[in-house]
């Protein structure tokens, strides 16, 4: 007998029943296993303590509502005993229990109480540090989320606590990477990994290895990032730890998303969202709906897409996590433009700018101007069209801004702390120097002898003294070197982004200039000067030179003497030729560097390959990389 071929949707089907039938049977044999402790919980003491904190934290991967009753009891618990360090320790747990779910005001009173009751408890209070560290970062103040995971960090390397010390690093790696200093974020990480690899700890290395997955991604880079997800994926299951193994499930279904395979996306982010419903994690069902909504968007499915989408702006309108309401209000604009309703797409992309503005998000609300400049355009609403760019120009210039005041402020920061510390240092010594003088006074009204003694002890500790200064200068001038990579780092940014913003700029003055072309011929005769007048305003904004004279200002300050290395090898070389020898330089495609050069591909080929010969190159040399290698 011959079975028939599965359909997609039937495999589909089938994939989601097993993972069902397998997270059924997990919480059956879970179920079992607590039901003693549910037991003890209902007692008093000591025992009934520790079974609700237990079930505090078992709940964590089946019901967060459950895991806030069992915390709550253990607190009551821990004050009826009386004992610091029992509602510390409850505390510490709620904190974490409030955090997975986002109510970080909670989270925060809950880790700095703990904190105030563990003054003779260093470690408890480290352990609680590193929850708050986590919700400080969650809030965006990357800053405070350093400090106070770096106090953990001390205190856990003091106790020689390698589990907890590699736990912390973790979760700065963490921060590091949301901070966007991602070389840190992989050397934290990959410090951590050993540790938890020489402890023979799984479940944690296994959450190193999606952090680092997650920086690799963030890099672009999804072969080593799908390497790392199966990596920890080969370190846990669904039965070792439901709550980290859907995380990973979860992040290889955004993988798929990114590699534009929707329909392995969409299994997996169904398997997630079976999850989150299942413990009410309602951030996680907003979050799961939103991402099969847009992978469905994607594969032209637009119908399905909008419910999904619709689905997850009720969701996260009940969270306080404001900002991903922006996100979806604008997926969800997005949705109906492509599904060719234009005036959903007004009203959800507006919603989305007032959020987006509410709560100064202004990426997002660039984001959403440049599709509502899209739908007006696809309306013929011009003038609706032309403010939406305007807009999004403004708000292009305001982001460009916000980075260069936020790394003069970090700088100044950074500037400010190292100007204390030093102070601090010179203080010390020069407490340290008083001290040796006073003791040299008083030991020397007593014996000739005990002030020979004296004199070596204070030759001695000058000595010590101008090695330490030594020392001092040596970290300052790293710290110089440090703060002159990252200008450099900050430059090339600056480069990228003004590139960026020129190819944008001109391919939107192009389409603009392309659609009053086309609609020139139906215009009557009288209102044809004004429009004529529209296309010199256009074509005198595409040869603007003003962009360019930047663009050479940022290059200039990354590739010293190019130019003039190039202008030697030819003299006759044009500004037409140095102009495309640097979008070569910064590794532009063709399509990129005709859309910043207002010229069609064909033309970049010919330039090229004219380049080429002013050059002297041979036919088997790549022009590219001769251009890279100019020193």
């Amino acid at each position: 007998m011959i079975l028939p071929m599965l359909t997609k949707k039937t495999r589909f089907c089938l994939v989601i029943l097993l993972v069902v039938f397998t997270f059924q049977f997990t919480d059956a044999q879970n179920e079992s296993q607590n039901h003693k402790l549910k037991e003890n919980a209902n007692e008093s003491g000591k025992d009934s303590y520790n079974s609700s904190i237990e079930l505090c934290r078992y709940y964590w991967n089946h019901s967060f509502d459950s895991s806030v009753i069992y915390g709550l009891k253990a607190l009551e618990i821990s004050k009826t005993l009386n004992s610091d360090s029992l509602i510390a320790e409850a505390e510490i747990c709620l904190g974490l229990t409030y955090n997975y779910i986002d109510q970080l005001d909670s989270t925060v009173y809950f880790c700095n109480s703990a904190i105030e009751k563990s003054v003779e408890y260093p470690l408890l209070a480290a352990k609680a540090r590193i929850t708050l560290s986590i919700a400080y970062r969650k809030l965006g103040d990357f800053n405070k989320s350093l400090e106070v995971g770096n106090l953990s960090l001390s205190a856990f390397e003091a106790a020689d606590d390698s589990l907890k010390y590699a736990m912390t690093l973790g979760n700065i790696s963490t921060t590091y990477q949301e901070f966007g200093y991602f070389t840190k974020a992989i050397e934290h990480s990959l410090d951590a990994a050993r540790i938890f690899k020489s402890l023979n700890d799984s479940i944690n290395l296994a959450r190193r290895y999606g952090t680092i997955a997650n920086i690799y991604n963030d890099l672009g880079d999804w072969d080593k990032g799908i390497y790392y997800y199966n990596e920890g994926i080969n370190l846990v299951d669904s039965s070792r730890s439901m709550r980290l193994y859907i995380l990973f499930i979860f992040n290889i279904a955004t993988t798929y998303h990114n590699l534009e395979k929707y329909d392995s996306a969409i299994i997996n982010y169904n398997i997630a969202l079976h999850h989150y419903i299942k413990v009410n994690d309602v951030e996680g069902i907003a979050i799961a709906n939103e991402n099969i909504g847009m992978a469905l968007l994607e594969k032209g499915e637009f119908r399905d897409a909008i419910d999904y989408l619709l689905t997850a702006y009720q969701k996260f309108s009940k969270l306080s996590t404001v900002r991903n309401i922006s996100y979806v209000l604008s997926d969800l604009g997005m949705a109906y433009y492509r599904a060719n309703k234009p005036d959903s797409a007004v009203h959800y992309l507006n919603m989305a700018v007032d959020s987006a503005r509410k709560y100064k998000i202004l990426k997002e609300e660039k984001k959403a101007e440049e599709t509502l400049y899209k739908v007006y355009k696809s309306e013929k609403k011009y003038a609706m069209s032309l403010r939406s760019f305007e807009r999004c120009s403004a708000l292009s210039d305001s982001i460009s801004s916000i980075g260069i005041q936020k790394k003069i402020a970090e700088l100044n920061s950074k500037y400010q702390t190292e100007i204390k510390d030093q102070k601090i240092q010179q203080l010390l010594l020069d407490e340290k120097i008083n001290q040796a003088k006073t003791r040299m006074y008083i030991i020397s009204l007593l014996l000739f002898s005990v002030i020979v003694i004296l004199v070596a002890i204070f030759v001695y500790s000058k000595k010590r003294t101008q090695t330490r200064l030594l020392t001092i200068k040596g970290k300052l001038l790293e710290k110089e070197k440090t703060e002159l990579d990252k200008e450099l780092e900050y430059k090339r940014k600056q480069l990228t982004s003004h590139a960026l913003h020129m190819t944008q700029k001109n391919k939107i003055l192009q389409d603009i200039r392309k659609a009053v072309n086309k609609v020139l011929p139906g215009i009557p005769e009288d209102t044809r000067a004004q429009i004529r007048v529209l296309q010199q305003e256009l074509n005198k904004s595409l040869r603007y030179d003003k962009d360019w004279e930047v663009f050479s200002m940022y290059f200039n300050e990354l590739n010293k003497d190019f130019f003039d290395k190039l202008t030697s090898i030819n003299p006759d070389l044009s500004q037409y030729d140095l102009r495309l020898a640097a979008l070569l330089r910064m590794n532009m495609n063709i399509k990129e560097a005709a859309a910043v050069l207002n010229i069609e591909p064909d033309s970049v080929k010919t330039a090229r390959y004219k380049l080429r010969k002013k050059l002297g190159l041979k036919a088997e040399d790549d022009l590219v990389r001769f251009i890279m290698n100019i020193g």
